[in-house]
C-alpha cells in the first residue's frame, strides 16, 4: 500500500484514494512511529466531513488496543484546538481527520507530533515507509479511551494572545461569522460573545457538503454571502473559517474582502505599534507589503517554502512575532506552531475595537503610508502533459522573460519565482495536496496581475 503525505497531511477522494482500510493503515503506522519515538499518548479528533467522527472514534479504540492513552474529542474540533490540547496535556501527538479546505468529496489525516505543529518530512517519510511495510503494532496493556473537551481549555488559554481590556472598552462590536458548516462553529462565535460581541452565525450546523460550496476555502469568491450579510446588517466586520478552522477569511465594514496579504501587514503594524517584537515569517507566496511594514518597524523577515510545517518550524525555534501565509493561515510566535483561524478572527476583531474603525478604513491608512500591492492566484487543473511542460520549461530552465516582461531574478525556495522588479513577481508551483498548478502574481495593478497570469496560463495550455 502506497501513501504519500503532502504539505499538510495525506488526503484523497473518499472511497477512491481515501478508504477506511487505508486510513487505518496510516493510523497503525503512526502508532508504530510514536512507539519508536517513545510516546504512548495521542489527541484524536476531526472536522465535520463525511466519516470524520466515525474514524476518530474507531482510531481511539484502535490506539487504546496498542496501549495508548487516547484522548478523543467529544465533538468536531478545529485543528488548532487539537494542537493546543496536545501541548497542554503533554501528549505524544495528534491524529486529526480532515481535508481542510479541499472539496467535499475529500477527507484526510493530519498528523502532528508532540509539539502540536505539522509533522516534518522525517516523520512523514517514516510513516509512509511503515505503511508500505505492512508491519502492524502489537497489542499492549495500559490503553484507554477518554472523551475530552479540548475546546474549553483552548478558549481559556487564548486570552493570553488577545487584549481583554480592548474588548471590554467597547460595546459596539458586531460580527457576522460564516463557520462554513465546519468545526469552528461554537468556538470562534462562543469566544466573541464571551468578549461582549454581538454575533450572527452563518452555516453553523454540520454539513459535509459545505452548504453546496464546491471548494470550501474562505476566499473572496466563497465569502459573497458573508459580504452581503455585513453590508445589510451594518456589522463591524465579517469573519470566516474553513472546515477545520485553521484558515481564516475576513471582510471589512463595507463587506469588501480583505486579503490575507493585507490583513497580515495590518496585523504586524498593530502588534509592533503595541510594543511586540520578533521575526516575521511568511511563505514565498505571501505578498511583500508585509515586508515593507515589518522592515519599517525594524523587524526581520524570514521567507519559507509553502506549508505551515516550515512556518511552524520557525515558531519552534523561538523569537517569532507572527508567521503567516497567503492561503489564510497564521499563528503568533508564542502560540501553537499551527495555523489558527480562530485566533486570526479574534485579532481582527481586537483591531476594530482598539482603533474604533473598520479594517477598510485602517487599510486605506496603511496603503497611504506603504503603498498598495495586489496579489492574485490562479489555479489550473494539472494534466500530465501540462505538468511535464511546466517542469521542462520552467523548473528545469531559467526563463528570461514572463508574459513579455524581463526577469531580473529567479528564486527556487518553492516552485519558481520570477522577479520582475521590486513590486512585481510571478510564482508557479505545483500543489502538494491537489492536481493543480498554481500561478501567483504580485504587481501594483489588478489588471496587470490578470494579464500576467492569463498569459502564463495560455502558454502552459499550449502543449
Amino acid at each position: 500500500m502506497i501513501i504519500k503525505f503532502g504539505t499538510s497531511g495525506w488526503r484523497g477522494v473518499i472511497s477512491r484514494e481515501f478508504t477506511w482500510d487505508k486510513a487505518m493503515a496510516v493510523v497503525d503506522a503512526i502508532a508504530l512511529r510514536l512507539k519508536e519515538t517513545g510516546y504512548n499518548s495521542i489527541a484524536i479528533g476531526g472536522d465535520c466531513r463525511f466519516l470524520s467522527p466515525e474514524l476518530a472514534e474507531a482510531t481511539a479504540e484502535r490506539m487504546a488496543r496498542y496501549g495508548f492513552k487516547a484522548y478523543v474529542s467529544e465533538r468536531s474540533v478545529p485543528t488548532p484546538v487539537l494542537s493546543h490540547g496536545c501541548r497542554k496535556r503533554g501528549l505524544g501527538g495528534v491524529i486529526n481527520f480532515t481535508a481542510s479546505h479541499n472539496p467535499p468529496m475529500y477527507n484526510g489525516i493530519k498528523f502532528s507530533p508532540f509539539h502540536g505543529g505539522p509533522a516534518d518530512s522525517d516523520d512523514t517519510d517514516r510513516i509512509e515507509s511503515l505503511v508500505e511495510s505492512g508491519i502492524l503494532p502489537e497489542a499492549a496493556p495500559g490503553g484507554l479511551v477518554e472523551k475530552t473537551d479540548f475546546i474549553t481549555p483552548y478558549l481559556k488559554d487564548i486570552n493570553e494572545f488577545i487584549n481583554l481590556d480592548t474588548f471590554r472598552r467597547t460595546d459596539s462590536l458586531r460580527v457576522v461569522y460564516d463557520a462554513f458548516s465546519g468545526a469552528g462553529s461554537g468556538v470562534l462565535d462562543r469566544k466573541l460573545i464571551e468578549l461582549g460581541g454581538s454575533v450572527r452565525v452563518l452555516n453553523g450546523k454540520r454539513d459535509p457538503l459545505f452548504a453546496g460550496r464546491q471548494h470550501p476555502e474562505p476566499n473572496e469568491q466563497c465569502l459573497l454571502d458573508l459580504s452581503e450579510s455585513v453590508r445589510r446588517s451594518g456589522a463591524s466586520l465579517g469573519l470566516a473559517t474553513d472546515g477545520d478552522a485553521d484558515r481564516f477569511g475576513i471582510v471589512d465594514e463595507n463587506g469588501v474582502y480583505v486579503t490575507p496579504h493585507d490583513f497580515m501587514a495590518l496585523l504586524v503594524n498593530y502588534l509592533a505599534e503595541s510594543g511586540y517584537t520578533g521575526r516575521v515569517v511568511r511563505s514565498i507566496t505571501t505578498g511583500s507589503l508585509l515586508d515593507r511594514v515589518a522592515e519599517a518597524r525594524g523587524l526581520q523577515v524570514v521567507v519559507t517554502p509553502v506549508g505551515f510545517k516550515y512556518l511552524g518550524a520557525e515558531i519552534l525555534r523561538g523569537g517569532v512575532l507572527l508567521a503567516g501565509e497567503e492561503s489564510g493561515g497564521l499563528s503568533l510566535g508564542t502560540h501553537v506552531p499551527e495555523k489558527d483561524g480562530v485566533l486570526a478572527g479574534l485579532l481582527a476583531a481586537e483591531m476594530v475595537c482598539h482603533y474604533g474603525e473598520g479594517l477598510g478604513a485602517l487599510l486605506n491608512k496603511l496603503w497611504t503610508t506603504y503603498g498598495r500591492l495586489y496579489n492574485t492566484r490562479l489555479d489550473l487543473p494539472l494534466e500530465p502533459e501540462m505538468k511535464r511542460y511546466i517542469v521542462d520549461n520552467l523548473f528545469n530552465k531559467d526563463m528570461k522573460e514572463a508574459a513579455g516582461l524581463p526577469v531580473q531574478e529567479v528564486n527556487r525556495i518553492d516552485g519558481v519565482q520570477l522577479v520582475i522588479d521590486e513590486n512585481t513577481w510571478v510564482l508557479v508551483r505545483l500543489s502538494g495536496t491537489e492536481p493543480l498548478a498554481r500561478i501567483y502574481v504580485q504587481s501594483q495593478s489588478p489588471v496587470e496581475n490578470e494579464r500576467i497570469s492569463s498569459a502564463l496560463a495560455e502558454e502552459f495550455r499550449k502543449i
